[in-house]
């Protein structure tokens, strides 16, 4: 079956919108009184220190807490859409909410019309008096004014410029949600989580309805991808890769990406299906792999110095491989470029009369793997197997008891080119060929040695 692959497009990014003010379900909490701020709280004056060298600190009371603080604006709740009018240009407007844990807090202003143009900073209230901004938003004219921010707890601030106005009425709030995942903050291209050069399977949730996470990865060498998002069939959940434009991919499905360049970066987003409901304790997977085209440099051997058992002298089944206790494997894996894979993985899967054992090892920064595996106790098939060896000059007799065991090695492509859930595989052994013979050598004893 033939893959049907993605051939992205080199093309920069415009703009990546983000999803509309007004569907943050805010609740209407109806009209304010305009408050100016007394201060230019963007360039506010830094406290004046008291300099008294013979004062005794009272180390008791000297730590600030958040509880210190008094507001200096007036507090309004989170949650709420509250509305405003009779602005003038050259206002300031200041008004202030608290956060009591951490969170993403999602301020907006929205509802602009006329000649209106406002632009919305969320500040910080430090314990020093002073203010940090955290977020501005500025766009022209009417146009909504949105700022995300990941919020500690503590007392903040919507502090609205007004350029232009003539008094009409807009609203403002914000929209807070607690429920985080570890990759938060990424809602923009901006803050978008940058994943690892190598193999990448992380987990995260949607905290509302409008929640994005955004996450990009440079394909260093222009290798082919693989990328799949879970969610259990749940459907709630919206997977989305960025070919100039938004291009949908279908969950709980591999697909191919080809056709990159050298260096080039691909943006994803997962977003919330606003056709459901919207359960933060749910969690999707999401899976951006390099392919694992080849392998290369590959040794699967017992110990250097094991007298091996000839096929003249046992052939059914012939030992391929040979061991007396430790069996090692090495080998690189490969892109599609043929440069080598980080954190990719690779197993030996070992059989014996009790069944089969699978040892999986990650690649390093080389996309090498390197590993033995003890091969426990010995219990012989076969005994007195009679062989021989040429040595130094020497023609050596030997006995030796053996267990035949067998071993394949298996290697994820991170493709799924049948679409039936199972992985494509590359490695040693297959359908035709299950497993490589595995001689471990229980006993060798030295009949005879004479000059040859």
């Amino acid at each position: 079956m033939k893959l049907s692959t993605i051939a992205l497009s080199i093309v920069p990014f415009a703009f990546l919108s983000n999803a509309h003010a007004l569907e943050h379900n805010l609740t209407d909490a109806g009209k304010v009184k305009l408050h100016s701020a007394k201060q230019n709280m963007l360039n506010p004056t830094q406290p004046k220190l008291v300099h008294n060298t013979h004062r005794q600190l009272n180390f008791s009371t000297q730590e600030t807490t958040t509880e210190s603080i008094t507001p200096v604006c007036p507090t309004l709740s989170t949650g709420n859409l509250y509305t405003l009018s009779g602005a003038s240009a050259g206002d300031a407007i200041c008004y202030h909410f608290q956060i009591t844990e951490r969170s993403k807090t999602t301020a907006l202003l929205v509802g602009q019309t006329g000649t209106s143009d406002i632009d919305l900073n969320v500040l910080k209230h430090n314990p020093d008096d002073t203010f940090s901004v955290l977020g501005t938003s500025a766009n022209q004219g009417t146009d909504d004014e949105i700022v995300v921010a990941l919020t500690e707890p503590g007392h903040y601030y919507w502090y609205m410029e007004v350029k232009e106005s003539d008094g009409s009425a807009f609203n403002f709030g914000a929209a807070v949600a607690t429920q985080l995942d570890e990759y938060e903050f990424n809602d923009t291209v901006a803050t978008a989580t940058m994943l690892s050069t190598g193999q990448n399977v992380i987990q995260g949730n949607m905290d509302s309805a409008t929640d994005i996470d955004m996450y990009q990865f440079t394909a260093v060498n222009g290798q082919n991808l693989a990328l799949r998002l879970k969610d259990n069939s749940s459907d709630e959940y919206i997977f989305e890769v960025y070919n100039n434009g938004w291009v949908p991919l279908a969950a709980n499905k591999v697909h191919p990406i080809s056709g990159l360049q050298e260096n080039q970066t691909i943006t994803l987003r997962v977003r919330a299906n606003t056709a459901l409901p919207v359960n933060t304790n749910n969690q999707y997977t999401l899976s951006v792999q390099s392919v694992v085209a080849s392998f290369s440099s590959h040794k699967i051997s017992g110990e250097a110095n094991v007298i091996r058992i000839p096929y003249s002298a046992f052939s059914d089944p012939y030992l391929t491989t040979q061991a007396y206790r430790n069996l090692n494997w090495s080998l690189t894996l490969n892109d599609s470029t043929g440069a080598p894979i980080e954190n990719a993985s690779a197993k030996l899967v070992l059989a014996d009369t009790d069944g089969t054992t699978d040892y999986v090892q990650t690649s390093d920064t080389n996309g090498r793997i390197s590993n033995s595996i003890n091969l426990g106790t010995c219990s012989p098939q076969v005994s007195n197997i009679e062989h021989t060896q040429y040595s130094l000059g020497y023609k050596n007799t030997w006995h030796s008891d053996v267990e035949v065991k067998g071993w394949r090695l298996e290697i994820d492509t991170n493709l799924d080119s049948d679409n039936d859930g199972v992985m494509d595989k590359i490695g040693i052994g297959g359908e035709n060929v299950p497993w490589v013979y595995l001689g471990h050598i229980c006993d060798q004893d030295l009949v005879s040695s004479e000059k040859s």
